[in-house]
């Protein structure tokens, strides 16, 4: 081989990945990956591939999540003493709205959860960790590693409507039994779950290689964050459940 070829020839860490490659290689080499989306920091098609799974899976367990939130107003009802008569209206307004707002809830939200995250772990990144990053780079490493989160949605879909329940867990959660459903412990260890951690992991990889940080210091700034999300998160659905 001679030395022009050998010139011109990339190296193997220089070389630029389409969107096709960027999507495959979160799964398979995450950190080529995020040096590739560090030097051109693209996430249109993360983003719409995230959306239309969460869309898909809201359309197909639509009647499901909307008949397991109207089995949890009922009980809300009864407890409030509030009549059949009362009750039944209210349920048929309740339902007639979330035909619409389960969609809708699930794209708009799908897209806002991600813009949130970024903008914490930018927070996180360039002012608590001290490190320099743009928002367009957390962005991007963001959006592309929620397809992890896509696994898992259609990992967990064909589950759920095999079940037709909401109630399927990856977790810790699933090793306690469904009368703790309501207790802090089990929504934190619902939070122990094997798509999350996989993804802090992917995500602590990602941030590391746009904030040229080493990958444990990154690794333990995201999962506190993680854990103070899981703590809160867990003691709302108590209060709320």
């Amino acid at each position: 081989m001679s030395t022009e070829t050998m010139v011109e020839r990339p190296t193997a860490a220089g070389e630029e990945m389409g969107a096709l490659q960027k999507i495959i290689g979160v799964f398979t080499s995450p950190t080529k990956t995020f040096q590739s989306i560090d030097r051109n920091p693209s996430w249109v098609l993360p983003i719409i591939i995230y959306m239309v799974v969460n869309l898909v899976f809201v359309f197909l367990a639509k009647d499901i999540i909307i008949q397991e939130e109207l089995t949890r107003q009922e009980d809300k009802m009864l407890e409030q003493g509030m009549d059949s008569e009362q009750m039944d209206q209210r349920l048929a307004i309740i339902e007639k709205s979330m035909q619409y707002t389960v969609p809708i809830f699930g794209v708009v939200f799908s897209g806002l959860f991600i813009l949130i995250v970024a903008g914490v772990f930018m927070f996180v990144g360039n002012v608590v960790l001290g490190g320099t990053s743009t928002f367009k780079k957390v962005f991007a490493v963001t959006a592309y590693s929620f397809l992890i989160g896509c696994v898992g949605a259609l990992v967990m879909l064909p589950l759920v409507l095999a079940k037709q329940s909401m109630q399927v867990s990856f977790s810790l959660a699933a090793l306690m039994s469904d009368e703790a459903r309501k207790t802090f412990l089990y929504q934190l260890l619902s939070k122990v779950d094997i798509f999350w951690i996989w993804w802090l992991a992917v995500y602590s990889i990602g941030l590391a290689v746009i904030y040229k940080m080493k990958t444990p210091k990154m690794a333990t700034a995201v999962g506190a964050v993680y854990l103070i999300y899981a703590v809160i998160a867990s003691a709302l659905a108590g209060l709320f459940s």
